[in-house]
């Protein structure tokens, strides 16, 4: 079977994974998908490499030189488009306010000491796989994964409009998430790596639930 080189098209569901403070999935809750979402941009942190430049007396180039740029993360800006406090929660910390067992806002968090611990998270998520005008047949979907991430609340407005939440953040290396903890990795069995992947597939997205589950290390 050949592989078609189709283009990503849209964002359909996007899984966050808590993480301890090495990297490995948290214990407890620690699992969310939302189909919620409007957009996620990310964008490398490039450091750009020192340029030499000698020249004689006479002002003529002798040698130049440009060091190799250096890639230092990712930045992202996630929009979603619904209030998901139990989502928010784990990505930016704080506590969820309940009623009658569910869950209905969250305490926004406080300032961390130096020696507190930063909440991160594992990001997913799944874009179409388009070819021509229609979603591949053999791997109509894309699967993108940064094994560890960390976020805060960005600008917000509300105003005669739908308010919708954004979370500014960036990545982290992480090689302890190997191929993640649900059997949904890289088709070759490989790691995601340390800094994250992407790949066509044929797996559904995962099923969206307006409330946490809890997933245990399948890797």
């Amino acid at each position: 079977m050949a592989v078609n080189c189709g283009t990503s098209f849209g964002i359909c569901a996007l899984r966050v994974t808590k993480l301890d403070d090495l990297g490995n999935v948290a214990a407890g809750s620690n699992s969310y998908v939302t189909d919620k979402q409007i957009s996620l941009a990310f964008t490398p942190n490039i450091a750009a490499g020192n340029s030499f430049s000698l020249r004689n007396g006479c002002g003529c180039s002798l040698s130049r030189f440009k060091a190799e740029d250096v890639f230092n993360w990712w930045d992202f800006t996630f929009t979603d488009g619904a209030l998901e406090p139990s989502l928010t929660t784990l990505m930016v910390g704080g506590t969820t306010i309940s009623e009658a067992g569910n869950v209905v806002g969250q305490h926004f968090p406080e300032a961390l000491a130096c020696d507190e611990f930063r909440p991160q998270v594992a990001l997913e998520f799944w874009t179409q796989h388009i070819v021509g005008s229609a979603k591949d047949g053999a791997l109509p979907y894309v699967h993108w994964v940064f094994p560890a991430t960390n976020w805060q609340w960005s600008n917000n407005t509300a105003q005669e409009d739908f308010l919708n939440p954004v979370l500014t953040g960036f990545s982290r290396s992480n090689a302890l998430w190997g191929s993640g903890p649900y059997a949904d990795g890289p088709p070759d069995g490989s790691d995601v790596g340390t800094e994250g992947s992407y790949w066509k597939t044929a797996d559904l997205p995962p099923a969206a639930n307006c409330t946490t589950a809890t997933v245990t290390p399948g890797s």
